[in-house]
């Protein structure tokens, strides 16, 4: 089964006047200058990413949905009103970045059940399920490994902890 998930994208005009600027430095060869002096284009405000499994420097391996976009509610300036639709299917577990205000976020995952309805689900149900760690767990063995490999402070072995 399928759904459609629509999220609204913030400051999309700000993201293709990055673009177009980008191109002009292209044409003259001069991509890398203005990657290194703006850092590039700015990723969209929201996004969807679907989760491929356990990723050591990440936590997670995503990969980024392409979105559909729906400029028929766009303001006069393209900064609000332009919705992304992401397609997602059932038996795969999804990260979503969600921008409700030009202040405030939302972060989740979710699944799409077998009635085609979109199921948010908990950090701990995402991860475990394709493998991989929370963010506190991760963090909790970081720390961990990061205290075992210290030297007590006489001079002795290791710490065991």
């Amino acid at each position: 089964m399928k759904a459609a998930l629509h999220l609204e994208l913030f400051g999309e005009n700000t993201r293709e006047y990055f673009k177009l600027y980008r191109c002009i430095f292209e044409l003259f060869g001069h991509q890398q200058t203005f990657d290194d002096l703006v850092g590039g284009i700015p990723p969209r405000s929201s996004w969807v990413a679907e989760i491929a499994g356990p990723d050591e420097k990440y936590g997670l391996k995503r990969a980024f949905l392409r979105p559909k976009l729906d400029y028929s509610r766009a303001n006069a300036q393209g900064s609000r009103g332009i919705f992304a639709e992401y397609i997602l299917e059932s038996g795969h577990i999804y990260e979503v970045l969600s921008r409700v205000s030009w202040s405030r976020n939302e972060r989740y995952f979710c699944t799409v059940s077998d009635a085609g309805d979109v199921v948010e689900l908990s950090e701990a149900d995402a991860c475990h399920a394709v493998g991989a760690e929370t963010k506190e767990e991760r963090r909790a063995r970081r720390r961990a490994e990061k205290l075992s490999g210290h030297r007590c402070s006489d001079g002795g072995e290791t710490a065991d902890r």
